[in-house]
């Protein structure tokens, strides 16, 4: 019963007309100095690291930043309850009907996207895991009224329909496998596969009738040639309110496009497991809006440096204020975000992400007789999620069904190319794709930087050579 009368509790505290700049401010400086005493006084890692700075008075710039190689290297030191040890979480994870079980009774546990080479283990405990959709309700949609605004769910739940790819222990989906069930009357999950048949999921989303959808870019304008040819008809049914595209980028071009196929609002969330809800979607314009008060996001150049709003920065700093059971400080992710130079035209007080260039990557697919359909990355990346040796992997698309997975290992440790490859073959069979794909399994010494100066973790080889084929046709996945 207490549950439930927290989440009530931290909805109030979360809905934006509650919050001006000034409390969102003293509020991430309260969360930030609590944060920093607690991994001090319960992390040994972060007791050394922390080791002469006066922690209830530092700047933020004083801090030392946080790798996730330092991370994952440190682990069973850098979290907070001595129980939690790297190597039974790891297998833990490998066991997918642990997945939405609870670890030691109390933490959700996942493993990060990967997108940035070495996978992760996050573990946060059930307060934690409620925020994710606490947030969700307080800034991720409209809000009627501001006196009990959620009261008519009771009544009519809310309905969101999920497009990913199959259930593991990847953030979003494990977010979703642990959700509070005392959700479970007011918040409805229809979770989707985006290699389960097409007509398979309009059939389910027609009768589900979502209010909102969320999935990968690629999924959602796949969604949309549908209805657009009239073999869905979501927008008939006029329950759809608003459309999120996650983990991958989608241009203004295709997000107006589907606005107008539609007629629902289309945004962006900006997450990672290490933190869930760095940011809400706008929820009248494009872009999305930091949660300031319950994480921090600089925005540095190659030397740590804060770069100014409307400039590009080389990578962020993620500070999450709310996971004190394993603290995320000051960590690195080379992503290259542009925060707005001037207050989003929605008028909420929290800081507004213009750009994300930092996670475009190249579209994968595979060809059939002149037929195209879109392969997520995540097929390929999810599995990698249980390689702990890795640092680094890149996949590579060199044929209309061929695919090159490359991987690099942590310093002194060894790959198992067997192990890898049968991880892969694992997933791609599960997602239906066994006899579309054929791929390989490279062990290197490292991947190149990119023209950005970053390792371009998915590569359509095979796209370019055919756009350079036929320079005045490119290759498009969506024609």
């Amino acid at each position: 019963m207490l549950a439930p009368i927290r989440f009530a509790l931290t909805l109030q505290g979360l809905y934006p007309f509650w919050l001006d700049a000034d409390k969102i401010k003293a509020k991430q400086e309260q969360r930030l100095r609590a944060l920093l005493a607690h991994a001090v006084a319960k992390s040994p890692y972060y007791r050394r690291r922390l080791a002469g700075l006066d922690i209830a008075r530092c700047s933020l710039a004083d801090l030392p930043t946080l790798t996730k190689a330092e991370m994952m290297e440190h682990y069973d030191e850098l979290v907070t309850d001595p129980r939690l040890k790297k190597a039974e979480i790891a297998a833990f994870t490998d066991d997918l009907s642990n997945l939405g079980r609870l670890y030691l009774g109390k933490y959700g546990v996942s493993h990060t996207s990967g997108s940035q080479g070495q996978p992760a283990l996050i573990v946060q405990d059930e307060q934690a895991l409620s925020l994710i959709f606490a947030v969700q309700f307080a800034r991720a949609t409209k809000l009627k009224r501001r006196f009990l605004p959620h009261l008519g769910r009771l009544l009519n739940p809310a309905r969101m329909a999920v497009l990913t790819v199959k259930p593991g222990f990847y953030p979003s989906a494990a977010a979703f496998a642990y959700r509070p069930k005392y959700l479970a009357p007011i918040f409805k999950v229809l979770r989707l596969s985006h290699s389960d048949p097409m007509e398979t999921n309009i059939r389910r989303l027609e009768e589900f009738r979502p209010e909102y959808i969320t999935g990968y870019a690629s999924a959602l304008e796949a969604l949309g040639r549908e209805e657009a040819e009239r073999r869905m008809n979501l927008r008939r049914l006029g329950s759809l309110k608003q459309i999120t595209n996650v983990a991958e980028p989608l241009s203004d071009a295709a997000g107006d496009k589907l606005e107008r196929i539609f007629d629902a609002h289309v945004t962006d969330e900006y997450a990672m497991g290490e933190c869930m809800v760095l940011t809400s979607g706008c929820i009248t314009g494009r872009g999305s809006h930091v949660n300031a008060d319950l994480a921090i996001l600089e925005v540095v150049d190659g030397n740590n440096r804060p770069v100014p709003p409307g400039t590009e920065g080389s990578k962020v700093l993620v500070t999450n204020l709310y996971n004190y059971v394993q603290p995320i400080i000051r960590y690195e992710v080379d992503d290259r975000v542009t925060m707005s130079a001037a207050p989003c035209n929605c008028g909420s007080p929290l800081p507004h992400i213009a750009k994300i260039a930092g996670r475009t990557k190249d579209l994968l697919w595979i060809e059939d007789g002149g037929t195209r359909r879109e392969v997520p990355y995540y097929v390929f990346l999810a599995p990698l999620h249980h390689v702990l040796e890795l640092a680094e992997h890149q996949i590579v698309q060199t044929g209309p069904k061929h695919f090159v997975v490359r991987v690099v290992p942590l310093r002194g440790k060894t790959l198992s190319v067997d192990r890898i490859r049968q991880l892969v073959l694992e997933n791609v069979r599960e997602e239906g794709l066994e006899s579309e794909i054929v791929f390989d399994i490279e062990v290197v010494p490292e991947i190149p930087l990119g023209p950005s100066g970053k390792v371009s973790r998915v590569k359509n080889e095979y796209a370019q050579t055919r756009t350079a084929a036929s320079p005045t046709r490119p290759v498009r996945a969506d024609t």
